[in-house]
């Protein structure tokens, strides 16, 4: 086995290992970024490092998420690759596409309520399509019975087509296993006949089950509940709106910033805030040196776009939330007991606004705790 191949296989067996351990797994996206470049194309090492990318990157970035599931799709048949790509498809609003993607992952999984679920959601209530639903949300709410968010859409997609009463029924039964605003609202909204001028409100579609899921697996509807709640952004625009829950994807999108700010900071702006802020944490002079080396090497990710102009509050915000990024991502690297709470006090910025840069910083050098580029604190 040559020294490349070796190098992928203990890389992807890393991966794994953190996946299994890690409490984000988004911790791992240098990692998985390293494994696609150095995977030929085509391998199964490729396909892993761009599937577990697209499903980590779907939330916050679907439309870069949507070309490492083609890449995985280029090479295998994949439902998981399928899933993804319909997820991507249905946050940019490109239903017809979402509807073909998530019919193609079911043709490979047939049993999975989920993908039965999002298909059956997007046709009822992107689409207009309520009849050709109705088969899809039954097939899901026969496989997820446990489901709150199936139940509601089934019934929905019931009542749209004329059949009220079968839809009280899907309700009752989910009813018994615990109420919420949105089945009453459901249910006032059939005792009314199921108007269609003022149709309901529902919950939008329960993404693919990414391994960003896998946590919260356990949790069983709950956990489901909660990443409905921040999964696909666009699937109840249309035919009805994505109701109070909207306000969780923009929390969500907030906290990763998905663009540099508009003018690149200078070295001079950043090593004076650097300077500031590290002063009141507890790192040695090695640290903060190696702090400044890390902002250089990090400067040319937030060059400015062409045409734009920084100025101002937001201007000042973006380099604080970039010096507070490049000094917590010191901390990652040497294992400073430190939280991010603590390190964004010291910079006066918020935690969202601190985890997203380093998310980026992190993503764009790929650090890794101990990375010798920037570790002064080196464990045997």
């Amino acid at each position: 086995m040559d020294v490349r191949r070796q190098q992928t296989l203990d890389l992807r067996r890393q991966i794994e290992w953190t996946l299994a351990r890690a409490v984000d797994p988004g911790d791992v996206l240098p990692m998985l970024h390293r494994l696609a470049r150095l995977a030929g194309d085509g391998t199964e090492e490729s396909a892993f490092a761009n599937l577990h990318l697209a499903e980590l990157l779907v939330e916050r970035d679907p439309w870069r998420a949507a070309l490492y599931a083609r890449r995985v799709l280029a090479s295998q048949d994949n439902d998981r690759g399928w899933a993804t790509l319909a997820l991507c498809q249905t946050m940019l609003g490109h239903y017809r596409f979402a509807v073909t993607a998530y019919q193609k992952a079911l043709a490979n999984a047939p049993d999975n309520p989920w993908y039965a679920h999002n298909l059956g959601h997007l046709l009822d209530v992107a689409l207009d399509r309520p009849s050709d639903a109705v088969g899809w949300l039954k097939r899901a709410s026969e496989g997820a019975a446990h489901s709150r968010e199936v139940a509601a859409s089934y019934a929905h997609a019931l009542a749209r087509v004329g059949r009220v009463a079968d839809a009280r029924k899907v309700l009752a039964r989910a009813m018994k296993r615990g109420s919420s605003r949105e089945y009453a609202a459901l249910l006032q909204w059939l005792d009314e006949g199921a108007p269609p001028h003022n149709d309901h409100s529902l919950l939008r579609a329960a993404p693919v089950q990414t391994i960003a899921a896998r946590g919260l697996r356990a949790g069983g509807d709950r956990g489901r509940a909660a990443l409905a709640s921040a999964g696909s952004s666009s699937a109840s625009t249309g035919a009805c709106s994505a109701g109070k829950r909207a306000g969780d994807v923009s929390a969500l999108q907030s906290s990763l910033p998905r663009s540099p700010p508009s003018r690149a900071p200078t070295v001079a702006e950043l090593d004076g805030v650097l300077a500031r802020g590290m002063a009141s944490l507890p790192l040695d002079a090695k640290q903060r040196t190696r702090a400044k080396v890390l902002a250089r090497d990090a400067a040319g990710y937030f060059a400015p776009s062409k045409g734009s102009k920084g100025a101002g509050r937001s201007q000042r915000a973006a380099v604080d939330a970039i010096a507070a990024a490049v000094a917590y991502a010191i901390v990652y690297v040497d294992h400073v007991p430190l939280t991010q709470a603590e390190v964004a006090a010291c910079f006066r910025v918020g935690v969202a606004s601190l985890r997203g840069r380093f998310g980026e910083l992190r993503a764009h050098l790929d650090l890794t705790p101990g990375d010798a580029r920037y570790a002064t604190l080196h464990r045997v």
